[in-house]
């Protein structure tokens, strides 16, 4: 179905936007690989009843990025920081020693953004 990694940045970025009761269904499901018989059985529902609530959840944090945009933008974004650090680190051998200093301080500012995120 879909990318794991895809459905972790649409929950970052969107997740807030669901009920509690979505969020915990959709976490229990998609991170803690939970089956919709097990949450069904967890909460005293039916499974037909976690199904529709974890489809629903699925739809709209899909439906929000096709509006809003925002993991699209992020991995283009990453992809360009990743492409910057490539390019200081072919600079080094050119760097002289007092400057070395500084590119290695902007590698790895580019790597934590890459890492961590805008946080």
């Amino acid at each position: 179905m879909e990318d794991i990694v895809k459905l972790s940045l649409l929950y970052d970025f969107y997740g807030a936007l669901l009920t509690e009761k979505q969020r915990e269904y959709f976490e229990l499901h998609y991170f803690n690989d939970l089956s919709l018989n097990e949450i069904a059985q967890h909460f005293n529902v039916t499974r037909q009843g976690v199904f529709d609530i974890i489809h629903r959840s699925l739809e709209f944090l899909k439906q929000c990025e096709e509006k809003l945009g925002l993991v699209e933008r992020y991995l283009k974004q990453k992809k360009v920081l990743e492409r910057i650090k490539s390019q200081l680190e072919e600079i080094r051998p050119y760097i002289n020693s007092e400057g070395s200093g500084i590119l290695e301080r902007a590698i790895r500012d580019l790597e934590k953004l890459v890492k961590e995120g805008w946080e």
